[in-house]
């Protein structure tokens, strides 16, 4: 039981990590000063198609556009962002930049419209051009980093962030993207390495303190993390990430007394966090919590919070479905356990109660089929694919954090 928590811990922390990674939100798009007045027209009536959901059409009028008109083109690019149509408005920016008055501003605004529309290649490449007529910011740098990242260029991106840092040492975003990448690698050394370097411009980052609790963590220093995540909830008493993180060092030490109490806080402090009300659940749950107890209601309202706050986090699920079974709720336990299974096919833990589950119902031909399927799972590849599964969740944003730049 305790190895398969630790790993679980362990694996949570990396989840922590890359939550704590926000970066930078997007550069609002500059207003347009001068726009002739048969521009003006234009874009009024691209802005009723847009507005009418005729995005074809709306091109088309922009079109009409004369490209020395680096002002409208602008003006239409931060229309079609407003309407999230980012390759278009990528288009647009990169005519406007030409002859845009702020030929940097146009360009930035291309690059996160390339980013946001998913379309790396271009994003990096109009980053570098930018970088290479002089325009060396921090920002830039950041939404190259990303941009790199997100292509899995993982070594540019870090070089990436090291000039964003190089640029400006206070520039949080470019610590908190190399320890990113320090953990995915598993240079725990590096990332507290980092996070020191980060945390001499930058005393008082909370999100600087969570990093390097969590590689003090992986590298087993458990006391030294809990005292990094105990500075970080003092910074920060209203995030939830410090004290979720406390909740799983206490966990890892034994202490589900303390860990239950950290959790507990978290979770009536952020209702609608999922992790906050996982990590609670699983705490009362390895402490002891039953059927019929405060505790065992506790714990049930929580993975049900959890799961209607993050209908894809299979682990939730899964332990629902567990505690739903255990209360003798055979066909609501099967519901969340089978969509456990569609979430992560190759997860040993919801298939094992999924044959328990049938056998209840005297299925014995499905409780037969869900048990071959576990025994036919060899234990390194289930550890490994959980390991990858929770390091891909950091990756989508959740929790009131997100590792993916705002979007406008």
């Amino acid at each position: 039981m305790w190895l398969r928590l630790d790993k679980r811990i362990f694996a949570a922390f990396a989840l922590l990590i890359a939550l704590s990674v926000p970066l930078s939100s997007l550069r609002a798009c500059g207003q347009t000063k001068t726009v002739p007045q048969g521009s003006q027209l234009i874009l009024r009536d691209a802005r009723v198609a847009l507005k009418n959901g005729e995005l074809k059409r709306a091109l088309n009028v922009l079109a009409e556009l004369s490209d020395n008109d680096g002002e409208s083109h602008f003006a239409a690019g931060a229309m079609l962002v407003e309407h999230k149509a980012y390759a278009d408005a990528a288009s647009e920016f990169g005519i406007a930049r030409r002859n845009y008055k702020d030929p940097y501003i146009a360009g930035y605004d291309e690059t996160l419209a390339y980013v946001n529309a998913g379309n790396y290649e271009a994003a990096i490449s109009t980053a570098n051009q930018l970088l290479n007529q002089g325009y060396q910011t921090t920002d830039l740098a950041d939404l190259a980093a990303t941009a790199y990242l997100k292509s899995g260029k993982t070594q540019e991106a870090y070089n990436a962030w090291r000039l964003a840092t190089h640029l400006d040492p206070k520039n949080e975003d470019g610590y908190l993207g190399l320890c990113e990448i320090a953990l995915d690698r598993d240079k725990y050394d590096l990332g507290v390495e980092i996070s020191d370097i980060g945390l001499s411009h930058l005393p008082k980052s909370e999100r600087l303190y969570v990093q390097r609790g969590v590689m003090r963590a992986m590298k087993g220093q458990f006391s030294e993390a809990e005292k990094d995540f105990a500075k970080a909830s003092e910074l920060a008493p209203n995030e939830v990430l410090p004290d979720v993180a406390l909740g799983l060092i206490a966990m890892q030490s034994g202490n589900l007394d303390r860990a239950v109490q950290a959790l507990r806080r978290a979770a009536a402090q952020h209702p609608d966090n999922y992790l906050a009300q996982y990590w609670f659940a699983e705490a009362l749950l390895h402490s002891g919590a039953v059927p019929g107890t405060r505790e065992g209601d506790e714990a049930l309202a929580a993975l049900q919070a959890s799961v209607r706050h993050n209908p894809g986090f299979w682990h939730s699920r899964s332990d629902l479905g567990k505690v739903l079974l255990s209360r003798g709720e055979v066909d609501s336990a099967i519901e969340q356990l089978e969509k456990a299974v569609e979430l992560n096919p190759q997860a040993s833990s919801p298939l094992y109660l999924l044959a328990q589950a049938y056998r209840r119902k005297g299925n014995e031909a499905k409780a037969a089929e869900f048990a071959s399927r576990v025994s036919t799972m060899q234990a390194e590849e289930l550890e490994t694919q959980q390991r990858a599964t929770l390091k891909q969740l950091v990756k989508e944003g959740t929790a009131g954090s997100s590792s993916d730049r705002e979007k406008p």
